[in-house]
């Protein structure tokens, strides 16, 4: 994977509330801004797929490619000659939990698609980070 962005962050929540809100592709536009709008039926597993719509840009279908119980969700879209890919982390700690989410793309086309959106994604790492710790805060 050719890396975009990445951001990581230490919390006193727990890794499976951290994981709770990843897994639960339809609320994501309630505390990540770059998220405007998700349709995604049932249950997060392997596999599943919804349909987003960033806060800039043309909407997209999405699949889950990695799905680890309260550590590690990724789910990936395609672009032509490359697959974007959002990478979620976490790992609990003795005091809550580490979290990472990394932005990138693989496959042929993917050293022009990572200099085409470094610009417009540099920060959509951060921003998701931090607006998912502020909505556990706010809970």
């Amino acid at each position: 994977m050719r890396l975009i962005t990445t951001h990581t962050a230490a919390t006193s929540h727990s890794a499976q509330s951290v994981f709770s809100l990843w897994a639960d592709p339809a609320g994501w536009p309630s505390w990540d801004s770059e998220v405007s709008e998700v349709h995604f039926a049932g249950i997060a597993k392997l596999g599943a797929q919804g349909q987003m719509r960033p806060a800039s840009g043309p909407a997209t279908t999405f699949s889950i490619t990695a799905y680890e119980q309260d550590r590690v969700f990724t789910n990936t879209s395609s672009l032509p000659g490359a697959t974007l890919i959002f990478d979620h982390k976490v790992a609990p700690t003795n005091d809550g939990a580490t979290l990472q989410v990394s932005i990138g793309v693989d496959g042929f086309l993917a050293p022009l698609w990572q200099r085409l959106l470094h610009k417009s994604m540099k920060s959509a790492a951060r921003s998701s980070v931090t607006g998912l710790l502020e909505h556990l805060d706010a809970a």
